[in-house]
């Protein structure tokens, strides 16, 4: 297959991302997964500009890492809001290059509210999705599809079923198509951190998360920080894409941060979608010991592994632990904690990643500890930790509810790129005027 085709049949996995919970085939011992491999040949195999965008000779991540695109973060100036639509509650908004899409109400109205205001992009991935699936899955696609729906549906709430179907009753699509898009298959490799303590520079709990897949596809159009305040549960914030019903990266309002990295066991299917997992953990847990409980007792899919933070944690200084995620077993990695896919522990700091970029965050992690702050915390999620194949990073700061974002473009991955900083109170306090 060409490069021009599989980007094209790519559109429409990258533009529902993040709602389609686990068929990975990743392997256990957390080694970079095929598709991550196939897109970093693709985007090696480019000549992108870097402009004029250099690493200063004096910087602190000189020497952690010979990849030659490794930049300092930048952090985009403060924009205004801008009301781009509303639909009862529910409205999209603009923030400088990004937008914000806020659902609120039952999980039914949730669903209905982002299927109108998104109708389109909805449709064009829905249509994509049948071609990707296609020619990228190795059987039938809808019997696949099919297969995974109804093993996994008698473990997932009803809540959720409803927000599907809110969603298609607004797009005009059939029920089993958005039910496919929220099943198909996703292959993460990623890397998140937390430090706190006496590894931050004050004290206070940062959250980092990498997402590394396919940035060759240009799916920052369709990506969006979605916030949604169901009734009776967790308001939080997922950052998402068009047509995200899950979530891979999320902090809620008590404080508590996820983010997801992809392992093995494809088509073990007989349990709560890991996408739909965390969003229960947003909309429920209220601490990291209800977090660990949660993913404890849900019966689970395939192989995943988490950052759980919590700035509560701990009597208020804050804490995280790694969760290594399979169908039968879980384990819980806490701070300082040696274990065999983690050898580099350092108090009051969780780290997880892969080969040597795992090597390369403990390292930097190391570098600046009891430095780190918020541009610090940025600076880590540079190349080296992040693939050329990274999507979006964000930076959670649960004590305050503020969180910095970024998404890819074909040209650059996600950390050579400006991070946008939200007060997720400030957003949900009040709508922005037209």
């Amino acid at each position: 297959m060409n490069r021009h085709r599989y980007t094209i049949l790519f559109l429409g996995l990258c533009m529902l991302l993040a709602a389609w919970p686990a068929l990975s085939q990743t392997n256990a011992n957390m080694e970079t997964s095929a598709t991550a491999n196939r897109s970093e040949a693709v985007l090696s195999s480019t000549n992108e500009s870097l402009g004029e965008r250099t690493l200063p000779a004096d910087h602190w991540l000189v020497g952690t890492s010979e990849v030659k695109d490794m930049l300092p973060a930048l952090i985009a100036p403060e924009a205004p809001r801008k009301l781009l639509a509303e639909y009862g509650p529910a409205y999209l908004e603009q923030i400088g290059g990004t937008r914000v899409l806020h659902l609120k109400g039952s999980h039914h109205d949730m669903g209905f509210q982002h299927g109108t205001l998104l109708k389109d992009e909805i449709l064009v991935g829905a249509k994509l999705i049948q071609t990707v699936g296609a020619v990228t899955w190795d059987k039938n696609f809808k019997t696949s599809s099919r297969e995974a729906w109804q093993r996994t549906s008698p473990f997932i709430p009803q809540k959720f079923k409803d927000e599907i179907a809110g969603m298609a009753e607004a797009t005009g699509l059939p029920l089993e198509e958005v039910q496919d898009f929220t099943i198909f298959p996703e292959l993460f490799h990623c890397s998140g951190f937390a430090v706190w303590g006496k590894a931050s520079a004050d004290g206070t709990l940062l959250h980092g998360r990498v997402l590394d897949y396919m940035r060759e596809v240009g799916m920052d159009r369709w990506a969006l920080l979605i916030i949604q305040e169901p009734e009776g549960a967790n308001a939080f914030v997922n950052v998402g894409y068009s047509g995200t019903i899950g979530s891979v990266t999320g902090m809620n309002v008590k404080r508590v941060g996820i983010g997801e990295m992809g392992g093995g066991g494809a088509e073990k299917w007989d349990g709560m979608p890991m996408t739909l997992l965390v969003r229960e953990c947003l909309e429920t847990g209220n601490s990291l010991e209800e977090v660990q409980q949660i993913m404890s007792n849900t019966p689970r899919t395939c192989e995943y592994y988490y950052v759980v933070s919590d700035s509560k944690a701990e009597g208020g200084r804050g804490s995280a632990v790694g969760v290594a995620a399979w169908p039968d077993k879980i384990q819980f990695i806490h701070p300082n904690e040696f274990h065999e896919l983690l050898p580099r522990p350092l108090e009051d700091a969780v780290m997880l990643s892969a080969g040597d970029r795992y090597q390369c965050l403990v390292n930097r992690v190391a570098k600046m500890y009891g430095k780190i702050n918020v541009q610090v915390a940025l600076d880590i999620m540079a190349r080296g930790v992040a693939m050329s194949s990274n999507m979006h990073d964000a930076l959670f700061k649960p004590e305050t509810l503020e969180l910095w974002v970024t998404n890819s473009t074909l040209q650059d991955p996600a950390c050579n790129r400006p991070y946008t900083h939200y007060d997720l109170k400030a957003l949900m306090a009040e709508k922005p005027g037209k």
